[in-house]
């Protein structure tokens, strides 16, 4: 059960035993209590119908902010999704010519190394290594 549940239940007894009690302990007359009673329940009304409809109102402008604001976020997400699309076939082919050219990079790297392990001596042990001059 909810918190706002439990203390809505708590309250409402509360309440009510509050009020029983009250009424089996007061000095005053039945007919002035339930004077009283009638007065405070009239009072109480007003306040209680004035949040009733503002929470009718709020509800009303909720939905329609809903109905109002759907329409513009799917074609917002679809937008987007067309622009994403656009920009992968732009992207596409200079991503194909950067795969292209570092399998050329690799491939030229290699048949350097290739050229560099067959050109250079013998090192000895403890020799620093340091790169042919071209």
């Amino acid at each position: 059960m909810g918190k706002f549940l439990s203390y809505t239940i708590g309250a409402a007894i509360g309440g009510i035993v509050g009020g029983t009690l009250v009424l089996l302990t007061t000095p005053k007359k039945g007919e002035e209590v339930r004077n009283e009673i009638k007065e405070k329940a009239v009072s109480i009304q007003e306040p209680l119908k004035d949040a009733a409809n503002n929470l009718n109102a709020v509800k009303d402008r909720v939905l329609a902010l809903k109905d109002d604001s759907m329409p513009v976020l799917k074609s917002t997400v679809t937008d987007i999704g067309n622009l994403l699309k656009e920009w992968k076939e732009d992207v596409q082919p200079y991503l194909t010519r950067i795969k292209n050219n570092v399998v050329q990079l690799e491939a030229a790297k290699e048949k350097l190394s290739n050229k560099l392990r067959a050109h250079s001596p013998e090192k000895k042990s403890g020799e620093e290594e340091t790169p042919p001059s071209l």
